[in-house]
């Protein structure tokens, strides 16, 4: 299972964080990392230096620092996935999402017949509901309700560990449909109803909440890449 994992961090703020989440993805296995626009504004002169000061929590893990890749959005982050699996502590808000608990979360991709990208939010503040949006369902670390948040690293370090050590006991399972759309044609298919919709009833139908509620719905009616491409006819329709 571990060759099929990617490990995705969204705008993380700390080298230090990104280094314990690597030193966490060695251990158990896990190779492939991807951060999404990270730093802050004032970290642009140092983003050359970034693999030199993760690498003091990084012990012995530098090899997956050095094949990190850096992307500007998460469908671009997860242009090879085929299931997107957010991460979140769920004591700020409703995911929109359906939750699933960490425990069950190894049988849950054990069908998925392609690579399974885990998401993982900001330090400070957690995947947001935009983030979210982007994914089939929103894993649940479960944590006393008077602590619930979790460090970045540690975070990595306690998924990874279960699904590395759940993987040796999972029975196949019904593979997903091996042809539904990847996270990229999934955001172009957006991008055109709302393109549509503006055209039809106003621009306010490009706004972010009205995005969200049509990736949301994309993703939860699975369509096979078929019927991506017959909405698509449909939608250049005159």
């Amino acid at each position: 299972m571990q060759s099929q994992l990617k490990i995705i961090l969204v705008r993380p703020r700390n080298p230090d964080n990104i280094g314990a989440a690597a030193r966490a993805m060695a251990n158990f296995g896990l190779a492939e990392l991807a951060l999404v626009a990270p730093f802050e504004s004032d970290w642009k002169e140092a983003a050359d230096a970034w693999r030199s000061e993760a690498s003091v929590s990084a012990i012995d893990a530098m090899d997956v620092i050095n094949s990190a890749k850096i992307f500007d959005s998460i469908p671009e982050a997860a242009a090879d996935c085929s299931l997107l699996l957010g991460t979140s502590s769920l004591h700020r808000a409703i995911p929109g999402r359906d939750v699933i608990l960490l425990s069950e979360t190894p049988a849950y991709i054990s069908g998925c017949a392609g690579k399974t990208a885990i998401i993982f939010g900001p330090e400070k503040t957690g995947l947001t509901k935009e983030h979210l949006s982007f994914c089939s369902a929103t894993i649940n670390i479960p944590t006393r309700e008077k602590q619930p948040s979790m460090n970045l690293g540690q975070s990595v370090a306690v998924v990874a560990y279960e699904l590395a050590t759940r993987a040796h006991v999972l029975k196949p399972s019904a593979q997903r449909e091996a042809r539904e759309p990847k996270p990229m044609e999934i955001e172009r298919m957006v991008e055109r109803i709302c393109a549509r919709l503006r055209r039809s009833h106003g621009p306010h139908w490009g706004e972010e909440a009205q995005a969200r509620s049509i990736r949301q719905g994309l993703l939860d009616a699975r369509l096979t890449r078929a019927a991506m491409t017959a909405l698509i006819l449909l939608l250049e329709e005159k």
